[in-house]
């Protein structure tokens, strides 16, 4: 005789909400790259602190490391346009 496990439906609430907002991030995936893209500036702006022997700021290295990474997107997105430009 198999042994039967209930959930409460609290938790049964909160998989179904969180297997909702995981196919609402595959379908957008905008949120998901910028959530990546701050997340990866909060771990580089450190480096960038330190590299300046802290004579910036953390809202200066956050914002720094925050250019940078929109500067080195926007590069590989142009250089996608030029080489694929039957693409977009």
């Amino acid at each position: 005789m198999k042994a039967k496990f209930f959930l409460p439906d609290t938790i049964v609430l909160i998989i179904e909400d969180l297997i909702s907002i995981s196919l609402e991030f595959r379908q957008r995936k905008w949120p998901l790259r910028l959530f990546l893209g701050l997340c990866l500036s909060v771990a580089i702006a450190p480096a960038v602190q330190a590299a300046t022997d802290n004579t910036l700021n953390r809202g200066q290295s956050l914002a720094l490391t925050l250019l940078g990474l929109v500067t080195l997107a926007l590069t590989v997105y142009l250089f996608v346009v030029m080489f694929q430009p039957e693409r977009f």
